[in-house]
């Protein structure tokens, strides 16, 4: 909660009844928001909500329709985000945006290299570099090529870029999707030193677990409209969620579907022995038909190179049965005629075409399998509209760009085009990675409906709250290995992370 004193003091941004309308989409109507010095504000909605586009336009990346925005009291239009930047503002992207094959230095000092029109002053860079860097608490050596460090670090250097450009608001897009619980930590570490140095932040998410760490004040958007702002006291998880997705979730996980009773005693998918050198080791399980299996883990324990293996994407040796039939020589086409269904966590590297429209994304698996007869595009048109409407991907138009979808909506259509293949198993990697609260839940109700109907489904991810809820079982792994398979009502989430970090022994 920011305090009386900090609230009487004029915003630091500002924007009043904000419009945006693109073509016959109305994406923003009449939304107010404001952030103060030293206040972190988080900006929550569903996917489609609004609340990227809104940043965007405060950030100069699009033009609002009508309305105002305001910094230090002053009315402002940025035509582009150079100039928002020139004018204290930083925008940290879901996707950080570096190039790898410069220096750390370089990538801070981009947009505002130091020097004259001739010469850049590439001592002056270093030295900001590093005290911005140091300001930060990060021992990251300017002199280090951006292309070698991981996520987190990568995340540290934009973010050192807007305090090395002097930003006083600073705006934070989905910035947890892709990190690990400990870079998460470390991130709102960096979030309230920022804060501590008087910045303003702009903190946009959709998972309610990022809102109490660094949030002073709560606004929710919903379908572009402003449904309320509150302070973080009031801000419970409950009253959250029913603001995001316009009611009570009851039944969050689904389990309340009801699982098929195979009259198969074999299992629809077995795998045993598999093994891929220093990553996965002498790994085996089944899981049954109707059957919702998780695996769980710690990054780097081979969970999702197990899932990667069992369909062809990643190499690995060692015996997959599919519905009682060996199945060798795995490859991603062969999987996908073999009736094996594939959800990537790589969504923007593998899971989709971004130029290329909602329809066409929908329609890859039915466009790829081995079929001698012609493409039924009618038959397409209805089957991607029926997975449309399943799964309440908005916009809801086919002929979009799938890339100008929101991350969210971009991880439905991945999930959307396996919905007409009929698979009996279905692998899942971070299925719910950039979803909001409402869209997880549909998700799961999805799940357990396709459970319901007698398709395996084996889940890796790094959401233990998310496996014990949806899944039947959860196997645990731990340097390459299956260190425990339990029921799930027989785990909680301290004794999967502690099997996880080796610390307990089965």
């Amino acid at each position: 909660m920011i305090s009386e004193e900090v609230r009487m003091e004029p915003p630091l941004l500002q924007m009043k009844s904000v419009h945006k309308r693109f073509g016959r989409t109305h994406a923003l109507k009449g939304v107010d928001f404001e952030i103060h010095a030293g206040e972190a504000h988080a900006l929550l909605g569903e996917n489609g909500s609004g609340k990227s586009t809104l940043m965007k336009i405060a950030y100069g990346e699009v033009t609002a329709s009508s309305g105002q925005v305001l910094l230090r009291g002053e009315p402002v239009k940025f035509a582009n985000p150079l100039q928002a930047s020139r004018a204290g503002i930083a925008m940290v992207a879901q996707e950080v945006p570096v190039v790898e094959s410069l220096t750390v230095a370089e990538n801070i000092a981009l947009g505002n290299l130091p020097g004259s029109r001739f010469r850049i002053d590439w001592t002056t860079a270093h030295r900001t570099a590093t005290e911005a860097l140091g300001e930060l608490g990060s021992g990251i050596r300017a002199d280090r090529i951006v292309g070698s460090l991981g996520p987190g670090d990568r995340q540290v250097v934009a973010i050192a870029r807007a305090v090395a450009s002097k930003a006083s608001v600073v705006i934070f897009d989905e910035p947890t999707s892709s990190l690990t619980a400990e870079l998460t930590e470390s991130l709102f570490d960096i979030i309230r030193k920022m804060k501590s140095f008087g910045l303003a932040i702009a903190f946009i998410s959709q998972r309610l677990q990022d809102i109490e760490p660094v949030a002073d004040r709560v606004t929710v958007l919903r379908d572009g409209a402003l449904v309320r702002t509150m302070d973080l006291a009031e801000a419970d998880e409950g009253t959250i969620t029913r603001l995001m997705v316009g009611r009570p979730l009851t039944d969050y996980f689904h389990r309340e579907i009801a699982k098929t009773r195979s009259t198969s005693d074999k299992p629809a998918l077995s795998v045993g022995h598999l093994s891929s050198p220093g990553v996965i080791e002498d790994v085996g399980f089944d899981v049954g038909p109707g059957e919702v299996v998780g695996l769980a883990g710690l990054v780097g324990c081979g969970r999702v190179e197990v899932v990667r293996s069992i369909f062809g994407a990643d190499a690995g040796v060692g015996e997959v049965t599919v519905a009682g039939k060996p199945y060798t020589r795995r490859t991603p086409r062969r999987s996908i005629q073999r009736d094996l269904a594939f959800v990537t966590g790589d969504r923007k590297g593998e899971g989709l075409v971004p130029a290329a429209s909602v329809f066409h994304n929908l329609s890859l698996i039915a466009n790829n399998r081995l079929n001698l007869l012609p493409i039924n595009r009618r038959n397409q048109r209805t089957a991607a509209s029926s997975a449309m409407q399943e799964l309440q991907v908005r916009p809801a138009d086919m002929s979009l760009p799938a890339g100008s979808l929101s991350g969210g909506n971009q991880q439905k259509v991945v999930i959307g085009r396996w919905l007409s293949s009929a698979p009996q198993v279905l692998l899942m990697d971070e299925p719910t990675r950039g979803v909001d609260v409402g869209a997880k839940s549909e998700i799961y109700r999805l799940v357990r409906e396709l459970a319901s109907q007698g398709v395996a489904v084996l889940i890796s991810s790094s959401e233990n709250s998310e496996l014990l809820g949806v899944c039947d079982r959860v196997m645990v792994m731990f340097r390459g290995r299956i260190v425990a398979d339990r029921p799930s009502d027989q785990l909680d989430e301290l004794t999967i992370a502690e099997l996880a970090a080796g610390v307990i022994d089965v």
